[in-house]
C-alpha cells in the first residue's frame, strides 16, 4: 500500500472511518496499553473490572461508524457508554445492579457528558423484551462479561499483612440473576450460551459480536473460558474473526503457589472477535 493511500480512507470502506495506515495498525494481535486514569476513574474504580473508555473507544471505532448504535449488555460502570460518546456513537448499555447504574450517573455528571440510554435489569430478560425491536439493528455489541463464578475464598481471605497476598476482592452484587453468581462454572456456561444466542438475534448481519473475557484459575486448574465460550459462539452460527491479547500496565503481581506450585498471574485479557456472517 502507497503511503498517501494508507492515510485516506478506502471508499469500499464499509465497516468504519479509519485511513489504511489507522485500520492495519489495528489489527495486531497484541494490544499493550498505559491509558491515564482519568474520564471518571475515580467513581469508576469502585467496580473491580470497570474498563477504560479509552479501550472501548478504540474497539468501537474499528468495529462500526459515527451514528451506529452499540450495545453492551453488561455494562457495569459504562466504559462502552463512555467510549461511545468519545466516539461520536450511539450506546445502549444493560446492568443488572443499580449501584453501577448510579456511578455512571456520576461519571457523566463531572465529566459534562449526556447520557447514554442505560436499562437496568438481568440482560437476558430485558434482550427477550426487546427482541423484536432490536432484532438485526444493532450495528455492535462491545462486552465485558463476568468470566467466572465468584470464589468465596480468595488470597488466603486477607489473612496475611503482605499487600501482594491481600486481594481487595468484592462480588459484583448479590443479586441471584448476576452471571457471577451462578451456582457453578456449569451454570455459568449455560447462562452465557443464552446469552450469544440473544446476541445473535439482534446483531445486524455481517456485523461484529466483540467480547472482552479473561481464563481462570480455580480449584488448582487453569480454565481456558475464552475458548469455550468460542466453541458456544460457532454453534450458535458466529464466525470467530480473531483474537487481541490485551495487557494493560501496571497489574500487581501476586505469590500464588510460591514456592510450591506453578499458578499463574493472568494479567492480560482475551479480546474475542465474531462476525455475524448470515443474512437476514
Amino acid at each position: 500500500m502507497k503511503n498517501k493511500q494508507a492515510k485516506k480512507m478506502h471508499p469500499n470502506n464499509n465497516l468504519n472511518e479509519l485511513t489504511g495506515d489507522k485500520w492495519i495498525y489495528s489489527t495486531q494481535s497484541v494490544l499493550k496499553t498505559d491509558y491515564k486514569k482519568d474520564i471518571g476513574f475515580n467513581l469508576r474504580k469502585a467496580h473491580g473490572a470497570n474498563k477504560p473508555p479509552q479501550l472501548m473507544k478504540q474497539l468501537i471505532e474499528f468495529f462500526s461508524k459515527s451514528g451506529e448504535t452499540v450495545l453492551d449488555p453488561f455494562a457495569g460502570v459504562g466504559g462502552t457508554l463512555l467510549g461511545a460518546t468519545l466516539s461520536n456513537r450511539k450506546a445502549i448499555g444493560i446492568e443488572i445492579n443499580k449501584k453501577w447504574f448510579n456511578t455512571y450517573k456520576e461519571v457523566c455528571k463531572s465529566e459534562g457528558f449526556k447520557s447514554q440510554s442505560f436499562l437496568v435489569g438481568d440482560c437476558l430478560d430485558i434482550i427477550n423484551k426487546n427482541i423484536i425491536i432490536w432484532k438485526n439493528k444493532i450495528d455492535l455489541i462491545l462486552t465485558d462479561p463476568p468470566y467466572n463464578v465468584n470464589l468465596d475464598k480468595t488470597m488466603c481471605n486477607n489473612k496475611y499483612p503482605n499487600k501482594n497476598r491481600q486481594s481487595g476482592f468484592e462480588y459484583f452484587s448479590n443479586i441471584k440473576e448476576d452471571f457471577s453468581n451462578s451456582k457453578d462454572y456449569e451454570e455459568y456456561l449455560i447462562r452465557m450460551k443464552k446469552f450469544l444466542s440473544l446476541s445473535f438475534s439482534i446483531l445486524k448481519p455481517f456485523h461484529y459480536l466483540v467480547l472482552i473475557l479473561r481464563n481462570s484459575y480455580q480449584n488448582g486448574e487453569y480454565i481456558m473460558t475464552s475458548s469455550t465460550i468460542s466453541e458456544y459462539a460457532k454453534d450458535i452460527g458466529y464466525i470467530m474473526k480473531g483474537e487481541i491479547i490485551w495487557y494493560s500496565n501496571g497489574n500487581r503481581l501476586r505469590p500464588y503457589g510460591y514456592p510450591f506450585v506453578f499458578v499463574p498471574n493472568i494479567v492480560h485479557h482475551n479480546i474475542l472477535i465474531f462476525r455475524k456472517e448470515v443474512a437476514v
